[in-house]
């Protein structure tokens, strides 16, 4: 009976050892695959503004500003946030602001972003957004996204953070553990997504 248990428990370590290899290895994929900045010049149809992160809702005004969409949604706003408080009239004109700009205050996580777009979209003749949000964040939004607009055209647009060092991320004990975070959600996403394929496929 030892020996079995003895077995039994190398069985599992053996398992959870070549888990854990696979899963590293993967994460090291999924940081280099991370999309980084880029002056892209796509005009698409809306600008989507994820809230949770510095330098989004600037870098969503200026191309606004610059006519790369002709409107622009914020998602994840807080119910008592004025759009003062998120978007300066240095950046935008207040005529742009009441005419283009509407705030989301629906969401509350990344699924729910892309529920709250795919709300705001359905009436309004929009077939192509810019998706803006942290670079690291740009992956599992696109599933998510893709996910809930599936016939959108959807053009990531990463926004660098400052406290994230996507180079040597290894050694940043802070940015590793984000991005390890942001690694497992991304596959629980995808794993989620499968099994739903594979159901409809039944």
């Amino acid at each position: 009976m030892r020996r079995r248990q003895a077995r039994f428990w190398r069985l599992m370590a053996a398992i959870a050892l070549i888990i854990a290899i696979f899963w590293l290895a993967g994460l090291f994929v999924f940081v280099e695959k991370i999309p980084r900045a880029t002056a892209n010049t796509y005009v698409t149809d809306a600008l989507v503004v994820l809230t949770g992160g510095p330098g989004r809702i600037n870098r969503g005004s200026k191309l606004l500003a610059a006519q790369k969409a002709r409107v622009m949604l914020v998602s994840g706003v807080g119910a008592d946030v004025p759009v003062r408080d998120l978007i300066s009239t240095q950046n935008l004109t207040q005529q742009v602001i009441n005419c283009c700009v509407t705030l989301g205050r629906a969401a509350r996580n990344t699924r729910e972003n892309a529920i709250e777009t795919a709300g705001w979209t359905a009436n309004r003749n929009i077939t192509s957004i810019r998706l803006i949000t942290s670079d690291y964040h740009i992956p599992r939004s696109m599933l998510e996204f893709e996910r809930r607009l599936p016939h959108m055209q959807i053009i990531p647009e990463p926004v660098s953070s400052r406290n994230i060092r996507l180079e040597h991320w290894w050694k940043h004990g802070g940015t590793a553990w984000l991005l390890a975070g942001e690694y497992s959600k991304y596959l629980a996403i995808g794993i989620q997504l499968m099994l739903s394929r594979l159901i409809d496929q039944v």
